[in-house]
């Protein structure tokens, strides 16, 4: 039998795809901010402004978005008696992954699903619908919040802020720019040929920079999206759990109505959007991985871990 997979070479091999995917979007804002810059004859002062922007949004959205989505998602402080079961869960997850225990809310909601958000671990949230508590039991719901706790512990939240912040002042730059074109006034300090061109390039770059922005920020979803799966099968040692969760939570057909394609992402299947096939161009645009790829993944990790525990069984 083949050496089972490094989950820490996952995770570090992951990291890096999330930096390298962030800065492109970094660089593809420096292009966007310079060529408008340019198309009014001061590439720099484009470049410098779409920076500052960029540090503004992030620091607003890194000091109180968790508490903005908590209060959005309409969650409530999870009741230690009346969810019991939710608390001893997330404190075994939290103790599994070494990290202090997240505050814990629930969304009372038929729909079934999760979600965790905070900046730091030490500063983590977790909140699941009383949907999800109704249709799981105990091993799918440690998947599931082993998932989330997964998330806490690569910082995922934070790189779904900083990525949203940029691709955010991506699509607000190239909408400025568009506004700014219908009353005309570019200038440049170059000849009118070079001017000409830098005018050229800044309208195509304001048309398909959005547009590549969010490919790549649904790339760098989609894979941190696999990543806390294999942390949650890391962590529980049993990937069926969540495979069979994520299954029962793809086929509810109870909407979760204050969800919004803002806060899609965040959750552990997309409440927007429950397509389980896996076709290129619905990939492309989905902040999710397909429902039956990630759980083949899951049934294939249970081999893995299965023989240890039944190692564990016979000592």
């Amino acid at each position: 039998m083949a050496p089972p997979a490094n989950l820490y070479d996952q995770i570090h091999r992951n990291k890096r795809r999330s930096w390298i995917l962030i800065t492109l979007v970094v660089l593809l804002l420096a292009a966007v901010g310079y060529l408008i810059g340019g198309a009014y004859g001061n590439p720099s002062l484009g470049l410098v402004s779409a920076v500052a922007a960029s540090l503004v949004f992030a620091l607003i959205s890194y000091y109180s978005g968790d508490g903005v989505v908590l209060g959005l998602m309409g969650a409530i402080p999870a009741d230690p008696m009346e969810y019991r079961l939710l608390y001893n869960v997330v404190e075994e997850m939290a103790i599994a992954a070494g990290l202090p225990k997240p505050k814990v809310y629930v969304i009372r909601s038929g729909a079934s699903n999760a979600f965790a958000t905070g900046r730091e671990p030490e500063r983590a949230s977790i909140a699941v619908t009383t949907g999800l508590l109704e249709i799981l039991n105990r091993e799918e719901l440690q998947g599931v919040i082993g998932h989330e706790m997964s998330h806490i512990r690569q910082f995922d939240t934070r790189y779904a802020i900083l990525m949203a912040v940029l691709v955010g002042a991506i699509v607000i730059l190239c909408d400025s720019f568009w506004r700014a074109s219908r009353w005309g006034g570019f200038k440049s300090r170059k000849g009118a040929q070079v001017a000409a061109l830098i005018f050229v390039l800044a309208v195509l770059l304001s048309v398909i920079a959005p547009l590549f922005a969010r490919i790549i920020q649904f790339a760098m979803s989609r894979t941190r999206e696999f990543l806390a799966d294999n942390g949650s099968a890391e962590l529980t040692r049993n990937p069926l759990g969540l495979a069979r969760a994520l299954e029962k939570i793809s086929a509810d057909p109870d909407p979760l109505d204050i969800a919004n394609r803002g806060t899609q992402h965040l959750f552990i299947v997309n409440p927007l959007n429950t397509y389980s096939g896996s076709t290129w161009a619905v990939g492309l645009f989905s902040t999710h991985p397909p429902i039956k790829e990630r759980v083949k993944i899951l049934n294939d990790l249970a081999h893995v871990y299965q023989p240890q525990k039944e190692k564990t069984a016979v000592i």
